[in-house]
């Protein structure tokens, strides 16, 4: 099955490409964690948010990739 998304028009094509492979990644090797944040979140606010889940995650005694 082919699930087609579309990028938003401002990503650049680097963005894209690292979208894809995280996502394939996720798909293929794992349960991914999807989150929905604001356009105007910083790369800083966006690796806290990241870090809480990772955390979350490994308390549970999962394990976070």
């Amino acid at each position: 099955m082919t699930i087609e998304i579309t990028i938003p028009e401002e990503w650049t094509p680097g963005q894209a490409l690292a979208m894809r492979a995280l996502l394939q990644h996720a798909i293929l090797n794992a349960t991914p964690v999807v989150a929905f944040i604001r356009k105007d979140a910083t790369a800083d606010q966006l690796k806290e948010i990241y870090d809480r889940v990772e955390a979350l995650i490994r308390e549970a005694g999962l394990e976070a990739k």
